[in-house]
């Protein structure tokens, strides 16, 4: 019965993660066809899923057909003549290429802004992941500064964002004797100058939950010259519209992870086992849904940015792609042939659906999911 049980709640966040990844899907789909339909552009199809249809509306004014597919992991808005000649005014290709580059940016802009959207939420409701101050060293400077709860909400004037264990040992790494902080303290924002200092070090002793000086082997205090602090990684809670602000360095600073990782992907400094496809992203909001409503909200977060930045590369059959043909057409008043670029695209599409397979086999093979 218990194990019953377990796969139940197992394939629960399963379709939890799936429902998820199609959200974003279709919010991306969705900027295409707002777009589109603000532009002029005829719209043929907007489809929720692939494979064949399970069920079709046609509207009456705008003649789009509404399609839901049995497979929840694609979706697509359909433009009259994206990949052949057509002389209708209103086909994708014969409009003006401003207006189809603002189409295609269209879905990715919507991703970016669901993750704002996304985050202001959980900064407000959950609390930013923000390192707090759990104790200030006795003989430190700072002592009367620095208050244990404050949450240190910038360094140096730079938003402090935290996604990964090392970021706010990075933060720190570049500042010198002393530091201009931003902390969150009683729900107020003060600003603070820590300078360093020789002081004792302290780390926290789990058998007695407190905080005890550093000993060498001889039993003597080891000291460092530091801003004598000890910190936790923690949510704090922040008023919408801090929330708000801070939502767009956040953003930006997601993105940076992203083409970081994507830069040492591609120059070997990471594996290929760190790479994935559909089946591990599922598998990766699956373990995140499992984990928590606040932890599954920053991987959404993560994947919405990610699907941002992803279709705006120049990579064949990907909306970067299609907007640099369109810049190429705009720049030299002549469109590149039809069936060139189409056969791009094809061929794109092939390559990447047969990476994100071997990613995902690769991945299966060496780590497992």
């Amino acid at each position: 019965m218990f194990i019953g049980a377990a796969v139940l709640q197992t394939i629960g966040y399963v379709a939890i993660a799936i429902g998820a990844l199609l959200a974003m899907i279709v919010i991306h789909e969705f900027g295409h066809y707002l777009a589109g339909r603000l532009l002029g552009f005829k719209i043929l199809e907007f489809s929720i899923g692939f494979g064949p249809a399970i069920f079709k509306r046609k509207g009456k004014k705008n003649g789009v057909v509404f399609s839901i597919r049995p497979f929840p992991l694609g979706g697509s808005c359909q433009f009259l003549s994206e990949d052949e000649e057509n002389d209708a005014p209103d086909a994708f290709n014969n409009k003006a290429p401003w207006k189809r580059l603002i189409v295609l940016f269209a879905g990715a802009f919507f991703n970016f802004i669901a993750a704002l959207i996304i985050i202001t939420l959980i900064f407000t409701f959950y609390g930013q992941i923000l390192p707090t101050v759990v104790n200030v060293f006795s003989d430190s400077p700072n002592a009367g500064i620095l208050m244990e709860g404050d949450a240190i909400l910038s360094v140096n004037g730079k938003q402090m964002n935290i996604v990964m264990a090392d970021d706010f040992q990075k933060a720190f790494s570049e500042v010198g004797e002393s530091v201009e902080l931003k902390v969150l303290r009683d729900g107020k924002v003060r600003k603070i100058t820590l300078t360093k200092q020789d002081c004792v070090l302290y780390s926290y002793d789990a058998d007695t939950g407190t905080y005890k000086p550093d000993l060498d082997e001889n039993g003597d205090e080891i000291k460092g010259h530091v801003f004598g602090f000890n910190t936790i990684i923690y949510p704090q809670k922040i008023n919408f519209f801090q929330a708000l602000g801070r939502s767009f360095s956040f953003s930006f600073f997601l993105v940076g992870k992203i083409l970081a990782a994507f830069g040492m992907l591609i120059t070997g400094q990471i594996g290929m086992e760190n790479a994935g496809g559909p089946i591990t992203t599922i598998s990766l909001m699956t373990t995140a849904a499992s984990s928590g409503f606040s932890v599954f909200s920053y991987v959404i977060c993560l994947i919405s940015a990610n699907l941002a930045v992803m279709n705006l590369m120049p990579l064949p059959a990907l909306d970067g792609s299609r907007m640099v043909f369109c810049l190429i057409e705009w720049i030299f008043k002549k469109p590149v042939k039809k069936n060139i670029e189409a056969a791009i695209h094809l061929g794109g599409f092939f390559l990447l659906i047969g990476f994100a397979v071997f990613a995902d086999v690769f991945r299966i093979l060496t780590v497992g999911l």
